[in-house]
């Protein structure tokens, strides 16, 4: 019934008012263009005309409650914010600044156990924002990892602890000192015996030199470092083949055969962006190629690296040292009297093969230890390249890159032994969450509390921080000065592009704060430093000298 009561189109009206009408005229349906009252009433519906009458069923409470909060919203439209500061405007624009227009600065980002890798940092309108590698620096040769290119994401995370912490309340750095260096000045009488320093692995020279001044002044105290994923059996084999810590690292460039024991060294490795620079190279076909380099790989865990090789085969990660031995005693070293396992006929192929091709390419391949494997597989590693001549062509042994190398689990042991016993009266953490990622057995958490005073710096509060008196907020490395060693030894400056954006410290101005000062035993009239100042006269003491006004020297180091 509804639609007969519906009023038709009429074509004919239609076409003779379109035929008089002049200019164009546009309509959605056909319906707006006949203008049918069915038409007229959806739109009066949609949009009602104000001329219209509008019941609205309202009693006199409801008006009166909502004129009282049309007043109010009347009232708080004239209210506006005024700062408390007066805002300057951007007139007098730096020289080499111009907006929209990125800038380039040479730095350094930390990777894996504090190594560093040498980086080119993009600042735009004085904000850095991206980082690739430095072309110039031998750990990068101008790439970078996927760690280094999401360190800028840190730098911004509104997350990252902004306020130093006391025991969950709101202070300030000034409280920090006041309340620690009566404490430390106490440690002078007893050389520092209550005294522990606990870091991450440090490459750093500059970190280095402050905490060896202060270890020097303070010679009952000690410097504990601990990283989860430090690889603490290449320590027990380098000591035990060579009777003192020593560095390897490998030249892939120059090695057309590598054998890989379990390893993942083109990601997880201090190395990686090289060893995957010089890989990829040796991988390459050009004109003229007539071989690349071979890669064999023996794994526990599928890898990325793994993925890459020519000929691999999957195994328990207990069975790594087996099969090593089995290729070890066919190229003619002597693997002690301890009975060879059964290889199967894949494992006894995959053998055989691998020491045809090392014999003929001896002094130019590779045998790389798994990061994680048993210090016997790194000792072979060790006594592999060297029965094949690799050692000075291919792999190379260097003094540690690291201040003070150790055995983490071992000095971590020794800290909780201490905690446990009353032995140490106060702890300073650098970095790290120890209290998360500290092996359960080793019992640091339960150990922690008994320590009377604990202070954690760190870029966010984690476990550590809750468990500790004061948390105190870090500088990320794009906002603080300081310096790293990369794989091969290589130091490099790291220059802040910006300024903190909270009131964060870094490890070398807190470590000023604390100790650079008469009452913990500084120098007379010595103050703390800011981290530029602490950066610059350790690279004065060493080869650079302060030359005022311009620092020709020092201000190559940094370009460069």
């Amino acid at each position: 019934m509804a639609n007969e009561n519906r009023s038709k189109l009429d074509l004919a009206a239609i076409k003779a008012r379109l035929a008089s009408a002049r200019g164009k005229k546009y309509w959605r349906v056909l319906e707006e263009l006949a203008d049918t009252p069915e038409f007229r009433e959806v739109v009066a519906n949609e949009i009602p005309d104000v001329t219209r009458s509008i019941d609205l069923h309202m009693d006199r409470r409801q008006f009166l409650t909502l004129s009282a909060a049309s007043l109010a919203l009347a009232g708080l439209s004239g209210c506006r914010y005024l700062p408390q500061h007066k805002l300057v405007p951007y007139v007098n624009q730096p020289e080499e600044e111009t907006p929209g227009v990125p800038l380039y600065y040479a730095s350094a980002a930390p990777t894996f156990w504090g190594y560093g890798i040498g980086t080119i940092v993009t600042s735009r309108d004085g904000r850095p924002v991206k980082m690739d590698g430095n072309p110039g620096h031998p750990a990068s040769l101008g790439s970078t990892d996927i760690f280094t290119q999401a360190a800028t994401l840190t730098l911004y995370d509104p997350d990252r602890s902004q306020i130093v912490n006391h025991q969950g309340d709101f202070s300030t750095w000034e409280d920090f000192y006041t309340t620690a260096r009566p404490l430390l000045q106490r440690q002078l009488a007893v050389k520092g015996a209550g005294l522990r320093i606990l870091t991450e692995t440090v490459t750093s020279p500059t970190l280095a030199a402050q905490i060896k001044a202060i270890l020097k002044r303070f010679p009952e105290a000690q410097w504990v470092q601990y990283e989860p994923t430090y690889p603490n059996h290449a320590y027990e084999a380098a000591m035990a083949a060579f009777g003192e810590p020593v560095h390897t690292y490998y030249d892939l460039a120059k090695a057309k055969r590598i054998l890989s024991l379990d390893s993942d060294f083109l990601i997880s490795n201090p190395a990686g962006v090289r060893y995957a620079r010089d890989f990829a190279d040796g991988r390459r076909v050009r004109q003229g190629t007539t071989q690349i380099t071979r890669f064999y790989a023996i794994e526990s865990t599928p890898t990325l690296t793994g993925a890459m090789a020519d000929n691999r085969i999957r195994v328990r990660a207990s069975q790594v040292e087996g099969i090593a031995r089995a290729i070890a005693q066919q190229l003619g070293l002597d693997v002690g009297s301890a009975p060879l396992p059964t290889l199967d006929a894949e494992q006894e192929k995959f053998v055989a093969g691998v020491v045809k091709d090392l014999q003929a390419n001896a002094g130019a391949c590779v045998v790389i230890p798994g990061e994680f494997q048993t210090p016997a597989v790194h000792v072979l590693a060790h006594a592999l390249n060297e029965r094949l001549g690799n050692v000075g062509k291919t792999v190379f042994h260097t003094e540690p890159v690291e201040a003070q190398p150790q055995h983490q689990i071992q000095a971590l042991q020794n800290l909780v032994s201490d905690m446990n016993a009353g032995k140490v009266d106060i702890l300073l953490i650098l970095g790290g969450n120890p209290v998360y990622n500290a092996p359960a057995d080793i019992g640091f958490a339960e150990a922690l509390p008994r320590v009377p005073f604990r202070a954690h710096l760190g870029l966010y509060e984690d476990e550590t921080s809750i468990a500790c008196q004061w948390h105190l907020p870090e500088s990320h490395f794009l906002e603080a000065w300081g310096d790293l060693r990369a794989f091969d030894g290589t130091a490099s400056i790291i220059q802040p592009l910006i300024l903190p954006i909270y009131d964060t410290k870094s490890a070398y101005e807190l470590l000023s704060g604390l100790f650079d000062t008469p009452e913990t035993g500084g120098e007379a009239g010595s103050a703390p430093r800011d981290g530029y100042t602490i950066v610059r006269q350790y690279w004065a003491e060493h080869g650079y000298p302060i030359d005022e006004p311009y620092d020709f020297a020092f201000n190559k180091l940094l370009h460069d």
